[in-house]
């Protein structure tokens, strides 16, 4: 079990995710062609025994994608976002109809994409470039899915690596609709302990 962290160490983080959320904004916006605006983020640790509390409503569908995070931190990114919510960006992106947009279509699926490379990307250049390390991401891979499968997966394919998950929670506003969307960043113990270090945070 990861030792809790500090309320210096807490700040810095909520720092970091705060400057990435800034950075996808204006991204988002140059892309959309439209006013983005992202709330300062809900930013916490939480124990991967305690994801389930955090995500709740086990039966409930989201689209997840997954990213690996790569170079001096590694770990993993899951961006998640209802299907309204994807349809919405998708629909927004693309210049169509919500109502056109098809599940199951490689644009609306290459759109949701972009949209996760231009957050998580903004996420790892805060914490590259306050750490002076080279970190990147690895292209998304994309589902649709329950939160208890994700949480299966997560404590399968995480806790090998990661015992605590960067919790960044994240409103979004475009053209006047919040989207509720979700992070998940689970960067190694030792990569997180190398980032303090690097910052002499303690």
């Amino acid at each position: 079990m990861a030792e809790r962290l500090s309320y210096n160490q807490l700040d810095v983080l909520k720092e970091m995710c705060s400057i990435g959320s800034a950075t996808a904004a204006t991204a988002l916006a140059d892309m959309l062609s439209t006013k983005v605006e992202i709330a300062v983020p809900q930013v916490t640790m939480v124990p991967l025994e305690n994801i389930g509390d955090v995500l709740s409503k086990m039966d409930e569908m989201f689209f997840i994608l997954d990213m690996a995070v790569l170079g001096d931190v590694k770990g993993r990114i899951f961006f998640l976002l209802s299907p309204d919510d994807a349809k919405f960006l998708a629909a927004t992106l693309l210049s169509q109809p919500q109502g056109s947009i098809d599940y199951n279509n490689e644009m609306f699926k290459s759109a949701l994409k972009e949209v996760c490379n231009i957050l998580g990307g903004s996420y790892v250049s805060a914490m590259a470039d306050m750490a002076k390390f080279t970190i990147s991401i690895s292209t998304p891979s994309m589902a649709i899915d329950m939160i208890g499968a994700i949480l299966d997966f997560i404590f399968i394919q995480i806790a090998e690596e990661s015992d605590e998950a960067l919790y960044i929670k994240t409103d979004i506003t475009i053209k006047g609709l919040r989207l509720n969307g979700l992070v998940l960043l689970f960067p190694t113990s030792e990569s997180l302990q190398n980032v303090f270090a690097a910052l002499n945070v303690k």
